[in-house]
């Protein structure tokens, strides 16, 4: 039941990326939805046992989960900027 949590913060974190950013596409709204789950899912397995958070649902679990979607959001975004800026 936990995953389903970390999905759900995932994807509502890469959402509100996504109505910050004013994206009227689509695909866009899709793609920071996914990154944001990949996120959730990224920080759950590989930084909350470093930082000592206990399996399953919990609130610290959460936070860690918009954390992770929001760093990978960021990144990739940041990622995107920067060939668009070279590549002009």
């Amino acid at each position: 039941m936990s995953i389903v949590i970390w999905l759900f913060a995932g994807g509502l974190v890469g959402w509100g990326v996504s109505n910050y950013l004013t994206y009227t596409r689509p695909e866009a709204i899709a793609f920071n939805v996914a990154v944001g789950v990949l996120g959730a899912i990224l920080a759950r397995w590989v930084v909350a046992p470093a930082l000592g958070v206990p399996p399953g649902f919990g609130v610290f679990g959460l936070l860690v989960s918009a954390f992770g979607a929001a760093a990978l959001l960021f990144c990739v975004h940041f990622v995107q900027q920067t060939a668009v800026t070279v590549s002009k």
